[in-house]
């Protein structure tokens, strides 16, 4: 209890030393003052309420604590801030996995600016082709009625008339007119080959953005963003077929323990066991995503809840067959084991009691013994 007294005392104080270098209190009270601007005065009040966030919350002020801090307190993301209001609900504080949990949850949305920005400019791109086109066709209009108009005017040109303008000069005339418009279409294809050019380089930086933007890094499973829009396409598709949908969580039992027993690194490579193992069961109608943490969940079309529920206690027993060592230092993991809870989506139901339902589920999957796999009961 003292030790954490004092641990608490020196983050304190490396709170304050912050603080006050912030807010300009040196200890060398005998320098000349100096007047502030109101821009220095804002920005050294929304540090100031980043290092009093962070105290609050007990996080040490290193670059992610700073990183999250600064988005809840000022960015635009709603989802962060929804899911640092939610632990903070849950557990009155905060911690440096639960921060990594937040950052890589809402990873995906943060990217999604990103790719807009692209399209933007892949629309602008887009529009200044078919301008370029639309003007080389109306070149190509006005070229040819000008010709026409020239060859017109020499053909209706009386005999006489016709002798006196000699036939270089006539050539020179139509040649001319051929010669401008030859320039012009000249650079309105550089124009589109640039175009062209620029446009696929860019399709190829969204195609990657967009694939990073939906991927979570460390299974390389589509992440909790991709699975909204996985999941919201299904239930159209089943209204539309008149299709059984199933929706299951699976969350990893005693995660917790491993990592503070073995470190982050076997904790991580345990993470990648899991999803690699839910990965290979799924038929080509299952959508598997890491919804954050230890967290899977698991979109099964054309599949009842029944059928559902003994394709992933498939998984769960072959799992749990196993004995992992940790590799690192030989020591003994011991088995790995899951609990899941599964619900069905019915027409009219909104997407969200579909994922509390099966939340419901797995809740009481863990609360009543861990490794196993339990159907959403309304009445419970």
């Amino acid at each position: 209890m003292a030790e954490h007294q004092v641990q608490r005392g020196n983050f304190r104080d490396r709170m304050k030393l912050a603080a006050s270098i912030l807010a300009g209190q040196s200890k060398a009270e005998d320098d000349a003052p100096r007047e502030e601007t109101v821009f220095e005065n804002i920005s050294k009040l929304q540090y100031l309420k980043v290092f009093s966030f962070l105290e609050q919350v007990q996080l040490d002020p290193v670059p992610d604590h700073y990183r999250l801090a600064w988005e809840y307190l000022n960015g635009g993301n709603m989802m962060l801030r929804e899911a640092v209001n939610r632990k903070l609900d849950a557990n009155g504080r905060l911690s440096p996995e639960i921060v990594a949990e937040i950052l890589d949850e809402c990873e995906g949305q943060m990217k999604v600016k990103d790719l807009n920005a692209l399209v933007a400019e892949s629309e602008t791109l887009l529009a200044g082709g078919f301008k370029t086109l639309s003007k080389s066709g109306k070149e190509s209009q006005a070229y040819a009625e000008v010709l026409q108009s020239r060859l017109d005017w020499m053909r209706d040109l009386d005999p006489a008339d016709q002798a006196d303008m000699p036939i270089e000069a006539q050539f020179k005339a139509l040649l001319k007119i051929t010669s401008q418009m030859l320039q012009s279409t000249k650079k309105a294809s550089e124009s589109l080959d640039q175009s062209t050019k620029k446009l696929s380089q860019m399709r190829n930086r969204l195609d990657e953005a967009n694939d990073k933007a939906q991927r979570d890094q460390l299974t390389g499973l589509p992440n909790r963003w991709a699975f909204e829009q996985q999941f919201s396409a299904a239930t159209i598709r089943a209204k539309e077929r008149f299709e059984p949908l199933s929706v299951a969580f699976i969350d990893i039992d005693h995660f917790k323990q491993v990592n503070d027993t073995h470190g982050h690194e076997a904790g991580d490579r345990v993470l990648q066991l899991v999803a690699k193992t839910l990965d290979g069961f799924g038929r080509g109608n299952c959508h598997l995503a890491r919804h954050g943490g230890e967290e899977f969940v698991i979109v099964l079309e054309n599949t009842s809840t029944e059928e559902a529920k003994q394709q992933i206690d498939a998984v769960r027993e072959e799992l749990a067959e196993r004995s992992l060592v940790n590799k690192d230092n030989g020591q003994n993991i011991g088995r790995v084991t899951f609990s899941a809870g599964v619900a069905p989506f019915n027409p009219g139901e909104p997407n969200r009691q579909v994922l509390r339902n099966a939340d419901a589920a797995l809740y009481e999957a863990k609360h009543s013994g861990r490794n196993k796999v339990l159907i959403f009961n309304p009445s419970h």
